[in-house]
């Protein structure tokens, strides 16, 4: 296929820019809290199990977005996990530095919007019960009882990508354990759980999903480790693990399987990058925009790692996201103090009508997020429209003409959140000819924060940890620091914690 040999030649002839020194996440661990018999937040049940109520109904159904028949809903988040670095997981909530946040109080802020067709996060953790399981020799290590995830899936999630840095954080028994806990939930309403399998044909198979009479492909790939191979030596059983989306072998297989599949929509979900980077490298664009939407045809690629937003972009009718930031995940820090361009999440509702036989993009909402670290919830007013505008001007970086692509400009809107609607939406029937209806694309911002933005968003952010949360010298929180920093070419892009974090 055409696009197998363009990726081929990217993998070539475009070197991936070095990774600054960067740390994100929060380390320290803390003694345990003893577990309640029960939690509030679950209803009154114990280790994650049913109520009578719920057993009956089923829970809540993922996928109920009102809406007419003939548009789907995405709503897109980024990293989720459901516990600090290092900490024991209990039934009844999450664990940050020891302190406990039932599920219920820990999701709250972010419920009312998951309410897509199809309703997607990166899972950037290992899904297990149990605390015995050894972690590798890295620095951050995350786990995640099923009983939280459960909980988010009643609340509307039924797509997890598994695919990340983190996914092997305890090891092929980890990664089993994930997909044993993924299949369980598959009767609570999850539909597809892509990038770890057992063998690397099931972690490179597209998944399989109908909604609304609309058949939906996804397919995820991640970075950390090696890779998988296509048979183990001597005929031992493979090892069950990930594809790497930095050997060029590894994303060809998964974008080409993908782009083969049989669908109506096909949404592939990456790994890649820089923490704090707010704009892709050249190579990383050449295989998310060129290889991946332009070429392959994916309908939607969202990305994810670096922990903040970047632009977004329209490639041919194709969305590329390349970076949503944090979702929920008590494992980072609070990014609030890493300024204007650094400090929030997103979550992007996508809208896709179906027309002459096929789903067709034709509108997103952008919500920005504060507080993702200790229970998520939308950035409203002027200040979500202040990260409306990072995003805009993120987007003129992404303006190329010659490739058929533009940056996707949002117009702010009162709640704090974005509206970009694309050519025809304002014709379109229903929902999203109602969300449509008189939008105009978004003014200038102030000259003032302008400028703020340019300030905050340049160079290569470089951020230390001192203590907690990014906490002190001297009792006072330390400022994310901003430079041209570039590592040395020499070392192939390395840095001191690659190996610590498997980057």
């Amino acid at each position: 296929m055409a696009f197998l040999v363009g990726l081929a030649a990217a993998a070539g002839a475009l070197r991936a820019e070095p990774a600054p020194v960067v740390e994100v996440a929060n380390v320290p661990a803390a003694n345990v809290p003893a577990e309640p018999a029960a939690d509030p937040s679950l209803g009154g049940r114990e280790n994650g199990a049913a109520t009578p109520d719920e057993a009956a109904s089923g829970g809540r159904v993922a996928g109920t977005t009102a809406s007419d028949g003939d548009a789907v809903t995405i709503v897109l988040g980024g990293d989720l996990g459901l516990g600090g670095s290092n900490q024991p997981v209990l039934s009844s909530g999450a664990l940050r530095h020891g302190k406990r946040t039932g599920w219920t109080e820990l999701a709250a802020g972010i419920a009312p919007l998951l309410d897509g067709d199809v309703t997607f996060a990166n899972l950037e953790t290992v899904v297990t019960d149990r605390n015995d399981l050894r972690s590798k020799p890295k620095a951050f290590s995350f786990k995640s009882h099923p009983a939280g995830v459960r909980h988010l899936v009643e609340q509307g999630f039924n797509v997890f990508s598994l695919a990340n840095n983190h996914a092997l954080d305890y090891g092929e028994a980890g990664a089993l354990e994930t997909l044993r806990n993924m299949e369980a939930l598959e009767a609570r309403g999850l539909a597809a759980w892509p990038g770890v399998g057992r063998t690397r044909e099931e972690a490179s198979r597209p998944a399989d999903l109908t909604v609304k009479g609309a058949r939906v492909r996804v397919s995820a790939i991640g970075i950390g480790g090696n890779g998988m191979a296509d048979r183990e030596a001597g005929g031992a059983r493979q090892r069950a693990g990930m594809l790497s989306y930095h050997r060029a072998e590894d994303f060809e297989e998964t974008v080409g399987r993908l782009a083969e599949a049989a669908g109506d929509l096909r949404i592939l979900s990456v790994h890649y990058g820089a923490e704090l980077q707010v704009r892709a490298s050249r190579s990383d664009v050449a295989k998310l925009r060129d290889d991946a939407a332009r070429t392959a045809g994916i309908d939607i690629v969202v990305a994810h790692h670096a922990h903040v937003p970047a632009g977004l972009q329209m490639v041919d009718g194709s969305l590329v996201l390349y970076g949503l930031g944090n979702l929920l995940h008590p494992g980072m820090q609070d990014m609030a103090r890493f300024g204007l361009c650094r400090d929030y999440g997103l979550v992007v509702r996508v809208h896709a009508a179906r027309e002459a036989g096929r789903l067709v993009l034709r509108a997103v909402e952008a919500i920005p997020l504060t507080a993702m670290h200790a229970g998520a919830r939308p950035l409203g007013g002027e200040a979500g429209r202040q990260r409306i505008a990072v995003l805009n001007h993120l987007a003129a970086d992404l303006d190329a003409p010659s490739a058929g692509a533009s940056g996707l400009r949002l117009a702010p809107r009162a709640d704090g959140s974005g509206l970009a609607c694309l050519p025809g939406a304002d014709r379109a029937l229903g929902s999203i000819g109602a969300l449509c209806a008189g939008w105009e694309p978004p003014p200038p911002p102030p000259r003032e924060l302008t400028r703020r933005i340019a300030a905050a968003g340049g160079g290569a952010a470089v951020a230390r940890r001192d203590g907690p949360d990014g906490a002190t010298r001297g009792g006072r929180p330390e400022r994310a620091r901003v430079s041209r920093h570039r590592s040395d070419p020499a070392s192939g892009g390395g840095s001191l914690l690659s190996g610590m974090f498997g980057w």
